[in-house]
This record gives structure tokens, C-alpha cells and sequence, in this order.
């Protein structure tokens, strides 16, 4: 088998920018009827039948009877760039077969008989990596900048803090837009806060990710009245969709092309994604009351955002809510108990915040003049002033 040979069995790449060309070279029917309609079945992908295509951007072929010859013809195709990626597939899955085959340069090997979930997943990582990469030469200073919230424990006022602190930055600046993004699976608020109806979360996002553009995500979010844009967590995750793995991250890397700042409501919840988009972000904001359990809440995720996620200790600030100057737990022994210092106090205004989420408005709508909203409004008012000193994208085309 020679690389002439294989390509005669593909088509011309799509005239469609948006997609991502596929060709298969396989013998065996059923493996190549199910391979068919599994990446029928994908968004972001055109299947191609032509018989004269110089290049194309996904191929998937299949290992026979003669390995060896077969291996010389992939590093041939990758040599000479007429294919872009290459996947692998065979009835045996043994090392002389398997290691070979990725040394040569093929990116996944699905073993037959096809499994669906695997040929997806491979699929849509080369679909967010195509994406990615058309964001490459980008000028990184016209990307909008990101910053992550995390609760040290449930009911410390982690979604009040994002809701506010992004109601707040809108204010600041209204020519800017502004995007809050609900990451706390299954238990998200932030509509509730907001008392924003949303038909829409990231989850649907995920399944139509080949469609992001500035115009679909403007008509996907849902605008609250402070000119924020809303994109929620799915309230039932549905077992059936498949996201690649990293969606999130690739998602919020995305959206800062249309947007000038996104907010992004973390929870409590942290796994690999959530280190990478910490690592992304201006700021992550750990945010605690001064309780031992919080503190020492505080001081592990401190640590594990520092060494796991790699991220810059001048990154993590960490936000004391409902702070009383005679509490029991003072700043200096709380400094002592995280090994660092608190770098934002916000204070106990019980009857103001619970006014504000029971009618789903923001705390300077509520009460704007109180000791709250100022802090919210002076913390908005710096990282805006930051962003005007390092210039940020206006995204015109969005609105």
C-alpha cells in the first residue's frame, strides 16, 4: 500500500472553512459503515467521498496484514503534510502493533469493534485543538481577561461574590462586555440570583461547539438588566451527551475572543479543567468567612492551586466575607492560619445580601451607597482601571 493508493479512496477538503475534512482507508464494511455514521453523526466535520484530494484533515486508517508496510506509508503521509491527523484502527490491539503505530505519528487507535464513545471523544479533541489553533498569532493583549471565584465551603457567599463583582464591573465600564459563567455543576444559582429565565447552558454550548461564534453566543446567553451576559450550568447533566474532555476550559479560552471580562463562578468544585482556567485567569478569588474550618479550607487550596495548578501566588487573593472587626478569628491570626495575608475584607451586611438574592438583584441595586456595593464598586473599579493600562479587545462585532 503506498500514500497515492490510500488518498485515491478520499475527496477534496471541504469548501466549508468550518469544517474539518474526513477520509477513511478501510477494507473491512461493518468497521467502515460504523465509522460513517458515528462522524455523520458529529458537528464540525464533513466526510468526504472525492477521489482527488491532495490533502485532508483527518484520516483514519486501517492496519491489515502487513503492518510494516503500512507504518512506512503513515510516516509518509505526515512526512509530506498531506494529512493533518491521523487515526488508527485494527482488529488487534497488541504492543507490535499499538507502539509502532503511535511512534509513527498516529494521534488515537481504535480497536475493533468500534467503540462509539471513543471515536467521539477523539473527534471532538481535534475539532477544539483546530479551534484553538485558529487562535494562534492572536495578539494576546486583545483577549479579554478571566477571573475565577472559589468557596472554601458551601454558604460562604462565593456566587454573591461573582454576581456582584460582575454586575459591578459592567457599571464601571458599560462600552465593555461582560460575561458571567456558572461552572458549579449540577448546584448552579447564578440565575436564581440574577432572577434571570435561561434556556440555555454551557452543556448546550458543548454540543454545538463547531457553531461558536460572537453571533451564537450573544443569542445563546441570556442578558440580565445590568447588561451582563449569563451562561448557567446545566441543572441535569444529560448522561448521553459527550463532551470531550477540557470542554470548559477550551470554552472559556473561546469566549475571550467576544468578551472584555468573564466571571467565572467556580463553586467548590476543582478538577483538571478547573486548575487550567485558574492558570488562565487574572485573578483567582478564594473566598472564605473567618472560621477555622474555612481557613484551613483556605490554606489547602492555597497550596494545591500553587503547586497542582501552577499558578502565581500573586494570582490568589483571598476574600474574608461577612467580616466583623470583633470577630473571634482576627486578620492577623487568620493571616497565620492560611500563611499568607487576606487581601479583600467585604463586610457583614446580613439583611442587605439576603434582600438582594431573595429578590434577584445585585447589592448596589439594592442598597448602592452601602459598605458593600462600595467594596464591590472599588474592586471593579481597579481591575477596570488595570485593563484600560493593558488594553483589552472591544469586540464590536458581537454586539
Amino acid at each position: 500500500m503506498n500514500a497515492k493508493i490510500i488518498m485515491s479512496e478520499g475527496t477534496n477538503m471541504s469548501n466549508k472553512a468550518n469544517l474539518l475534512s474526513v477520509q477513511f482507508a478501510i477494507k473491512t464494511p461493518e468497521v467502515r459503515d460504523s465509522l460513517t455514521r458515528i462522524v455523520k453523526g458529529l458537528k464540525g466535520f464533513s466526510l468526504q467521498e472525492d477521489k482527488n484530494t491532495p490533502r485532508v484533515d483527518i484520516l483514519v486508517l486501517e492496519i491489515g496484514e502487513s503492518p510494516e508496510s503500512e507504518f512506512e506509508t503513515i510516516s509518509a503521509l505526515l512526512k509530506e503534510n498531506v494529512v493533518e491527523t491521523l487515526f488508527l484502527t485494527s482488529a488487534r490491539m497488541t504492543p507490535d502493533v499499538l507502539l509502532p503505530a503511535l511512534r509513527a505519528g498516529a494521534k488515537e487507535f481504535f480497536q475493533q469493534p468500534i467503540n462509539k464513545d471513543e471515536v467521539v471523544e477523539a473527534f471532538q479533541k481535534i475539532l477544539l485543538k483546530s479551534r484553538r489553533n485558529d487562535q494562534v498569532g492572536e495578539d494576546t493583549t486583545r483577549l479579554g481577561k478571566i477571573f475565577s471565584v472559589l468557596g472554601a465551603k458551601g454558604g460562604v457567599g462565593t456566587t454573591t461574590f461573582a454576581v456582584n463583582l460582575a454586575a459591578s464591573i459592567q457599571a464601571r465600564d458599560k462600552e465593555k462586555l461582560v460575561a458571567l459563567v456558572d461552572m458549579n455543576i449540577l448546584l448552579g444559582e447564578v440565575p436564581l440570583f440574577l432572577d434571570l429565565e435561561t434556556d440555555t447552558d454551557w452543556e448546550e454550548i458543548g454540543k454545538n461547539f463547531s457553531r461558536l461564534d460572537a453571533a451564537y453566543l450573544q443569542s445563546a446567553m441570556a442578558r440580565h438588566s445590568s447588561g451582563v451576559y449569563v451562561l448557567p450550568a446545566p441543572s441535569k447533566l444529560n448522561t448521553e451527551t459527550h463532551l470531550p474532555s477540557g470542554f470548559l476550559f477550551q470554552l472559556l479560552r473561546s469566549m475571550r475572543r467576544f468578551f472584555d471580562y468573564i466571571v467565572v463562578d467556580s463553586g467548590m468544585y476543582i478538577d483538571d479543567a478547573s486548575f487550567k482556567i485558574f492558570a488562565e485567569s487574572e485573578a483567582v478569588y478564594l473566598v472564605s468567612i473567618l472560621s477555622l474550618p474555612c481557613l484551613i479550607n483556605v490554606r489547602k487550596l492555597q497550596d494545591s492551586i500553587l503547586t497542582t495548578g501552577g499558578v502565581a501566588k500573586d494570582k490568589i487573593h483571598i476574600v474574608a466575607n461577612r467580616f466583623e472587626r470583633k470577630a473571634q478569628i482576627s486578620l492577623p491570626e487568620a493571616s497565620k492560619i492560611i500563611g499568607g495575608n487576606i487581601n479583600l475584607t467585604i463586610p457583614n451586611n446580613y439583611s442587605v445580601a439576603m434582600s438582594a438574592i431573595n429578590n434577584g438583584k445585585t447589592i448596589p441595586d439594592i442598597a448602592g451607597s452601602c459598605d458593600v456595593a462600595k467594596v464591590y464598586k472599588k474592586l471593579a473599579a481597579s481591575i477596570v482601571e488595570l485593563a484600560i493600562e493593558r488594553p483589552g479587545g472591544l469586540f464590536r462585532w458581537f454586539r
